[in-house]
């Protein structure tokens, strides 16, 4: 992390789908995101980690303007000024998406097979007017991001099919990177792609943060692809952020009970790390309907009374690290002794 001055604030932010109900029924609501508290420094990578339906994915787009929020705000200080970029309409915003860029999961896609990369990277180079179409410069411009990308000069006039996956998401970082960006949304940029192929793209992104000077918001369900990349994570659980800190703080002093199961289950190749896998009980609850009180106790192995009754309160354990549970102070290691004796005492199937 290159500096500890703010680029991003997000305060309050909710956003809500509304779903289709009955003529007579009240309208209801999928609460995607609810009372989201976050500050992103420049030149970090802020990860954003949790279960498929969490609301990772609604969170980054929802910070980049592409869906209107219900509630809260968004701030932005990449020009040296202050924007609530949740004020702004599509015009006013369309100066700023040279700012803020996203590299969406799916390589296949979200590319454009009508046109060449070539075409693909220039897109929005010519959109934002740094250089003409058709001009010597334009080509020589593209061919350099290219370049950065790892992308060889002959592909500039060929078609995404004739990629494979890796190659593709290449592309669309090359994109993303041509328009000059400060902030980049990486949703889920290396689910789709093999292990090896995984970590390649990985270190490219690290390398071009370095080069570029750039700050991300790396998405991510896998917590073994966010450690080593990571300066600071938030674990979002059905809309909430349970806990955030750096990724040391989060991986070796987990506070909150569905991070350290995150943790038990994701693999670890040092032998001082294996635990027994906490296995947690159902499946995510509605987000249309969601659990009273802390949203987490339908599934928690340490959930009381409390729980069900009282949102749990955001609180400090260690400077920088944020837990969201009425057992914050507990260490990682007595839930860990808890989770053992619960999972003793349940029923074998």
């Amino acid at each position: 992390m290159k500096s500890t001055e703010s680029l991003l604030s997000v305060i309050g932010l909710k956003k809500y789908f509304p779903v289709s109900g009955s003529l007579f029924s009240k309208r209801k609501y999928l609460r995607a995101n609810e009372n989201i508290n976050l500050e992103i420094q420049k030149g970090e990578t802020f990860s954003l980690v949790g279960e498929s339906g969490s609301g990772k994915s609604t969170l980054g787009r929802t910070i980049l303007g592409l869906y209107k929020p219900t509630a809260g705000k968004v701030i932005y200080r990449g020009g040296g000024e202050e924007i609530e970029l949740t004020r702004l309409n599509n015009k006013q915003m369309r100066p700023l998406r040279s700012d803020l860029q996203i590299i969406f999961q799916d390589p296949y896609s979200s590319l454009n097979p009508k046109m060449t990369i070539g075409q693909i990277i220039e897109e929005g180079v010519a959109t934002h007017k740094y250089y003409r179409r058709g001009t010597p410069q334009m080509r020589e411009y593209v061919l350099s991001v290219m370049d950065k990308c790892g992308l060889q000069p002959e592909s500039l006039h060929r078609y995404p099919h004739q990629f494979s996956g890796g190659q593709r998401q290449r592309v669309c970082i090359a994109r993303a990177l041509a328009v000059k960006p400060k902030f980049i949304v990486c949703d889920e940029c290396v689910s789709a792609l093999d292990a090896s192929i995984q970590s390649q793209i990985l270190n490219l992104l690290s390398e071009l943060k370095e080069k570029e000077d750039l700050t991300y918001l790396f998405i991510s369900h896998d917590l073994s692809v966010v450690r080593n990349i990571s300066d600071r994570i938030a674990v979002m659980y059905l809309g909430n952020i349970v806990e955030t800190g750096t990724a040391k703080q989060v991986f070796e002093n987990p506070r909150h009970p569905y991070t350290l199961a995150l943790i038990s289950a994701a693999p670890s190749v040092k032998k001082s790390e294996k635990n027994e896998p906490i296995l947690l009980n159902g499946s995510i609850p509605s987000p249309v309907s969601p659990p009273k009180g802390c949203k987490f106790h339908t599934r928690c192995f340490m959930a009381c009374e409390i729980c069900k009754r009282i949102p749990a309160p955001v609180v400090e354990v260690e400077q920088g690290h944020f837990v969201s549970c009425h057992f914050a102070q507990k260490s990682a290691k007595e839930k860990r002794v808890i989770a053992k004796n619960v999972s003793l005492q349940s029923p074998q199937i």
